[in-house]
């Protein structure tokens, strides 16, 4: 028996076309739409603090994500996870996030062993410290809002421990991905401010700036809370990064970039042809303490230890 091909008409294999262009059409959309469009939601820390206090379904709701996201004796559930998640949202009166666009997880998933004990912390009376940040930056409402010096010893090395609080973390062009983002980090960090931490690091008669990670140990369940490094390598404002890198320092002044847009730092200024915002921070204009005091200072968290490496 001999088959006969079977062949589409001009017609009908137009018309074919023409769906599956719709289709890869429909399906690009729905993957940038988040992207692509505008979205603003002012005071959005003030209201879901508010809506936390008062707002018992909504408490209930950020108290079980939470528990999800950061308590390491409870097995993460995604499919629960994203229902709350858009349960938070629509008592925030903002759109649902599809599951294409759910992309969080667990971020705390082992205990600490122990607690360390407190370092002796005192403010270095040497600190010559200058901060630059893009002016598109400060106008997008991430102003640095406050500075944290720790000086302590760690082994054979002086440290001095520089944490930088800044205002939020909005890209300059924000988008409803981006709104979902902050929605996230006031359930998983407690805070719509973006905190960052560098060290100074003295040894053997040298000086360097080290953007190296740390880990913060939760109050409520010992929870350890690994943070990632925050160099800024090579990327520019509207990039992303989070490099490990420490730079040996050639002057006792010490100028430091903000040269991504979720405040990644470095020694070298990645965005020449940017207008810039300039800090000269005097020891006078620094509270004494390290990241677990800012976090405790800004998050609705709390953390009992903090481990430094460097």
């Amino acid at each position: 028996m001999v088959r006969t091909p079977v062949r589409l008409s001009r017609r009908k294999a137009f018309l074919l076309a023409v769906v599956i262009a719709i289709t890869a059409g429909a399906l690009t959309l729905a993957y940038f739409y988040p992207k692509i469009v505008k979205a603003e939601a002012p005071s959005l820390e003030s209201k879901f603090r508010d809506l936390y206090s008062r707002n018992a379904e909504f408490r209930l709701a950020v108290d079980e994500l939470r528990r999800l996201a950061l308590d390491p004796g409870v097995p993460y559930d995604e499919n629960r996870a994203f229902t709350l998640f858009n349960s938070i949202l629509k008592g925030l009166g903002l759109p649902e996030v599809d599951r294409l666009h759910f992309r969080y997880g667990k971020s705390v998933k082992a205990r600490a062993e122990k607690v360390p004990e407190p370092v002796a912390c005192r403010l270095p009376d040497d600190l010559n410290l200058v901060i630059v940040q893009p002016k598109l930056d400060v106008s997008a409402g991430n102003h640095l809002e406050k500075v944290y010096a720790c000086e302590y010893q760690l082994g054979s090395k002086r440290v001095v421990e520089v944490t930088l609080v800044f205002k939020n973390e909005k890209r300059p062009d924000r988008s409803l991905e981006d709104v979902w983002y902050e929605v996230w980090r006031l359930v998983a960090w407690g805070r719509s401010r973006d905190v960052e931490t560098f060290f100074l690091v003295y040894e053997g008669g040298k000086a360097y700036v080290d953007f190296s990670g740390l880990a913060l140990i939760l109050k409520d369940t010992s929870g350890l809370r690994f943070i990632s490094s925050i160099g800024s390598g090579g990327k520019g404002y509207f990039e992303s990064a989070h490099e490990t890198e420490r730079w040996e320092l050639s002057s006792a002044r010490i100028v430091v970039y903000v040269n991504t847009y979720n405040h990644a730092l470095g020694v070298k200024d990645n965005n020449p042809g940017m207008e810039k915002v300039v800090y000269e921070v005097a020891p006078r204009d620094v509270a004494v303490g390290r990241r677990i005091d800012a976090e405790n200072e800004y998050s609705d968290l709390k953390y009992a230890g903090e481990i430094v490496s460097v």
